[in-house]
């Protein structure tokens, strides 16, 4: 079990790194397509597996459609957010995976025993049927259409917004402005307007906090059978700890909009420290 998580995380890296830059070159919605079928696909592959390598392999490249999923979707939830609840927005859609976490952790606790873990796979099949309702509605991010000068585009998506409005492909999207500010590699203007200190101190707190988040999500089940409890009851604690999640993410993109992300972030690692 530890290796498979191992190799999914791995594989959720891979992922990130190959889909984040494609979805520049194709689009985020087609990229988000791509990830849904390749995890949903593999995942249901390996309840399937006939044995431990197999098993591991299809969960590499299932996870491999997580990675790329997870940037672009949540990249997509900021830029049609409206300002102002952006960040709550932004992390109460995050719930969705504690919740899966959570349903995942009752199916194992009341259902596992009396069928197979192979029922838990074949449950991630369902996203595929809700695909073609995806790529009819579902709206492509706006700057890959300012960038690529498409304004026919442009405007459909913005009079589906606000109703109201008049937009027209002729309107002026500053086509050239955003061009300008698109060239050049992407990692770089990280770095730039003396973001380096800010952009590493960003990356080390991203570390440790999914560093604890899937250790936990991964290795607690485990460690509490280790110390004596049962399947059912090693569980639970999975089950809480989703709860806790929900609550957190919430709470914390709620007080971001009234304090600021600084202070949020600052009130946020005493507690997380007096948790563990």
């Amino acid at each position: 079990m530890e290796l498979d998580a191992s190799y999914s995380l791995f594989g959720m890296m891979v992922g990130a790194l190959i889909f984040a830059p494609l979805a520049d070159k194709i689009g985020r919605k087609k990229v988000l397509a791509i990830s849904i079928c390749i995890f949903s696909v593999f995942t249901l592959l390996s309840s399937f597996a006939p044995n431990p390598a197999f098993f591991s392999f299809m969960r590499f490249i299932a996870a491999l459609g997580m990675g790329g999923l997870m940037p672009n979707v949540i990249s997509l939830m900021a830029e049609y957010s409206p300002k102002k609840y952006k960040v709550l927005i932004v992390t109460t859609m995050y719930c969705g995976y504690s919740i899966g976490s959570i349903l995942a952790s009752l199916i194992g606790m009341y259902v596992m025993e009396q069928i197979s873990w192979r029922v838990l796979y074949w449950i991630v099949a369902l996203p595929l049927l809700a695909l073609p309702f995806f790529m009819k509605q579902f709206p492509e991010s706006l700057s890959y259409y300012v960038i690529r000068k498409q304004g026919e585009k442009l405007a459909g998506i913005l009079n589906r917004i606000d109703p109201e409005g008049d937009d027209k492909d002729s309107d002026d999207y500053e086509f050239a402005k955003v061009q300008e500010r698109a060239k050049g590699f992407p990692v770089k203007k990280l770095f730039e307007d003396k973001r380096t200190l800010s952009t590493f101190a960003f990356w080390v707190a991203a570390f440790n906090c999914l560093l604890m988040e899937y250790g936990l999500n991964t290795w607690l089940p485990k460690i509490m059978q280790q110390s004596g409890y049962g399947l059912t009851s090693s569980l639970s604690f999975n089950l809480i700890l989703g709860i806790g999640q929900i609550g957190g993410s919430i709470i914390g993109g709620y007080l971001v909009g009234k304090m600021g992300h600084s202070r949020v972030l600052v009130f946020s690692v005493p507690l997380v420290r007096y948790a563990l």
